[in-house]
């Protein structure tokens, strides 16, 4: 079998893979034209691509002898899964392997938006800093404070773990009822399910947990920012459209919320200037699972994915295991 990878892997995933099939990789941190992609992806049966990647109908139609997509990350809205399904394509994501480096950041961002770490690293930094001042570079404590988590799947679980530790009190929204869930999510975090109206009015802290869904894009727009506290700290290490930037970036010019700390952005890479321009800012570039370690387990939950399919068996990372029939039919 052939596999096309649109990125670098780490030594161990790489050598699996190239022990399982004929690999064509494009090492190169650099975007890969669009007509090199599809040029490349000619004749393979598999695709092991990362999230800039954009997989939909008119590649599935163009590439029809494609049979997988491993996408090295949790998130899979560069893939349309509807059309994957049509396609008899099985994908697969990384879940799990990333949760404590991305909570981490999220806690990173969290303190450093909270605290003004970055600011004063900059007033240091400039030389502005004549002395001890009472009132300088005051910020928000943590502790006995309202956190509210915009979807408890595994990284907000990780993210509560964490702000427990801090003395935070957890509320949480997410969609779908489910009681026994909500009952050990109270066991375990004291957290509070509540509506995403009410976590807005409520929390002193938010972070941002959910996927990127059709329903998910802009779930939190200039209706939800009018309903938070001045003094609120907003959190994203999801996907930046899970945010409306604009009503966002309002809400930080006009002080409706205080700062915010953003791991991802609506329009990747492009920032707008006025965000950039916002001292109340933590502005990171997407490196929500950037550490040596959780990079070189997605890799190889990739492979591992890859290499069970091709030998039969359902991989549990499969995102949409109903074309599991499909997939077999057409090896």
């Amino acid at each position: 079998m052939k596999v096309f990878v649109t990125g670098k892997l780490s030594d161990r995933a790489f050598d699996a893979l190239q022990n399982f099939a004929q690999v064509d990789a494009y090492e190169s941190d650099d975007p890969m034209p669009r007509e090199e992609f599809e040029a490349r992806l000619d004749g393979k049966d598999a695709l092991v691509c990362i999230l800039g990647d954009k997989v939909d109908r008119e590649l599935f139609q163009k590439r029809p002898q494609l049979k997988l997509v491993a996408n090295v990350a949790v998130g899979y809205d560069n893939i349309n899964v509807a059309d994957a399904n049509d396609a008899g394509v099985l994908i697969t994501n990384t879940p799990g392997v990333l949760d404590n480096a991305t909570a981490d950041l999220a806690f990173g961002l969290l303190l450093s938006a909270a605290r003004r770490i970055v600011e004063a690293d900059g007033f240091v930094r400039r030389g502005e800093w004549k002395g001890w001042k009472r009132e300088l570079m005051l910020g928000a404590e943590l502790h006995g404070k309202t956190l509210g988590i915009v979807g408890m799947g595994r990284i907000g679980k990780a993210v509560a773990k964490r702000a427990r530790a801090f003395g935070l009190n957890i509320i949480y929204a997410r969609k779908g009822e489910d009681k026994k869930a909500d009952d050990a999510l109270k066991k375990a975090f004291e957290a509070e399910r509540v509506s995403l109206s009410d976590l807005c009015k409520r929390s002193d802290f938010i972070s941002v947990h959910c996927p990127l869904r059709q329903e998910t894009r802009h779930l939190i727009g200039k209706a939800e920012f009018a309903l938070m506290q001045p003094h609120c700290v907003l959190v994203n290490t999801s996907r930046g459209a899970v945010i409306d930037e604009e009503a966002m970036i309002e809400a930080l010019e006009s002080k409706r919320i205080a700062s915010c700390g953003l791991d991802v952005f609506e329009r990747e890479p492009l920032v707008p200037e006025r965000l950039i321009a916002l001292p109340n800012v933590v502005l990171a570039p997407h490196i929500g699972s950037a550490t040596k370690e959780t990079r070189a387990g997605m890799d190889e939950l990739a492979i591992k994915g890859l290499v069970e399919a091709f030998s039969g068996k359902l991989p549990s990372n499969a995102v949409n295991p109903a074309v599991w029939d499909k997939f077999q039919g057409s090896r």
